[in-house]
């Protein structure tokens, strides 16, 4: 009998250690992944029409941000992106953009984007909608983003990721130019982004 009942305690243990790995296992799995931006292998672009005929383009130099996952599928992006770091190419015009007429760089050093909802509607395509911060006024924007795929670098052993988010910001209803007369005549309202990032997984 006490054989029976021995056996039957180690039977009982030994499920309860099963069932706390598997409650375990599940809660890592639930977590999800979290990837951070890699600033050395990113672009954050954007191109603004130029008096109806032409386009002025430029990025942003300085940036950090993840993404997070969950079962493979993105579900959360956060992008701050350094002011003062603009760059189109011309010295003069960028110390301009960062003054009062434009993004007065000063008062207001970060963009900020942080996801609210993200959908999927494609195999590796998305909808993602969010609270877009610049020069201190928050609005709800919508995005696009392309999961392009992930590998494994040969060298470092890192899990790395590419995506492409696009989306139209306008200008005016975060007050950038609008303090400026000669931007109404000279700049469209619509600025397309195209960021090109690659993401780490973080360990």
């Amino acid at each position: 009998m006490e054989r029976i009942k021995n056996s039957m305690l180690s039977i009982s243990k030994t499920l309860f250690v099963c069932l706390t790995l598997s409650l375990v296992s599940i809660s890592i799995s639930a977590q999800g992944s979290t990837w951070e931006i890699d600033p050395n292998h990113s672009n954050i672009n954007f191109g603004v029409s130029y008096f109806k005929v032409g386009e002025i383009k430029g990025v942003f130099k300085k940036y950090k941000g993840n993404i997070t996952q969950q079962k493979d599928d993105i579900a959360s992006i956060n992008i701050t992106i350094q002011t003062a770091s603009i760059n189109t190419n011309q010295t003069d015009r960028d110390k301009h953009l960062k003054t009062k007429d434009f993004f007065d760089a000063n008062k207001h050093p970060e963009i900020k984007f942080i996801s609210t909802e993200i959908i999927k509607t494609a195999n590796n395509e998305y909808t993602i909608k969010g609270n877009f911060t610049m020069t201190g006024i928050t609005k709800p924007i919508v995005l696009k983003a392309v999961d392009n795929g992930s590998y494994v670098h040969p060298r470092f052993k890192t899990d790395n990721k590419f995506i492409t988010v696009t989306g139209i910001i306008k200008r005016e209803d975060f007050n950038v130019g609008t303090n400026y007369a000669p931007a109404k005549f000279a700049l469209g309202n619509d600025v397309d982004l195209v960021a090109e990032i690659q993401l780490t997984k973080r360990k």
